[in-house]
This record gives structure tokens, C-alpha cells and sequence, in this order.
């Protein structure tokens, strides 16, 4: 069963599906990192070197920017993203219509 999910291949984290414990090779859709510290399910783990100020991208979409560097392995989430829509008042999701669809993965 895989331990992450890498949900577009624009994304720069995958999402851990079940806890992750440091020092744990992950490997999913090509990808082989080893997690730097635990990773809680439901939680991203950087897949490439994000610096401080670069977008986080999940979805094949930024979701915030990164508040200090981050290796690969590295848990990402509120204590080093911060989300890109401080100041927004109103917001909708609307992906761009060039985007590939993603594909079909048996549960």
C-alpha cells in the first residue's frame, strides 16, 4: 500500500496517506524521499528543495509559500507555509481548463 500520494506532477509535496516516521524511505510515482522528521496522515512532505518564499504546490496549484527553506523529506505545514490568500476577502477555486486530467487510480 502506497504511504503517500503525489496528486499532480506539478507538485512539488506529496500528501502522506498514514503516519510517516522519520527516517522512512517513501516512494511514490518515481519519487524516493526520506522523511526528516514524522510526517502526521493527511500532511505534505516537501518531494523537492522549496526555498523560503517559494510556492508550495499541491493540487498542480500554488496553496501558500514557504516561510524558511525545506529539504526533501521535510514536513510542510503551518509552521513553515504560509497561505497565499492573506488579504483575500472572497475566494473560488477555478483550475485552468489546458491542465491534462489526472489519472484514474484504483483504490
Amino acid at each position: 500500500m502506497p504511504q503517500a500520494i503525489h496528486i499532480s506532477p506539478l507538485d512539488n509535496v506529496v500528501v502522506a496517506l498514514h503516519p510517516i516516521a522519520k527516517g522512512t524511505l517513501v516512494e511514490v510515482d518515481g519519487l524516493a524521499v526520506t522523511a526528516l522528521e514524522d510526517i502526521p496522515q493527511g500532511h505534505k512532505m516537501a518531494v523537492k528543495p522549496i526555498k523560503n518564499g517559494e510556492n508550495v504546490i499541491k493540487y498542480g496549484f500554488p496553496i501558500g509559500h514557504a516561510t524558511a527553506d525545506a529539504e526533501p523529506g521535510t514536513w510542510m505545514h503551518t509552521h513553515n507555509v504560509h497561505t497565499n490568500l492573506s488579504g483575500e476577502v472572497e475566494y473560488s477555486y477555478h483550475p485552468a481548463p489546458a491542465l491534462a486530467p489526472l489519472p484514474n487510480v484504483e483504490p
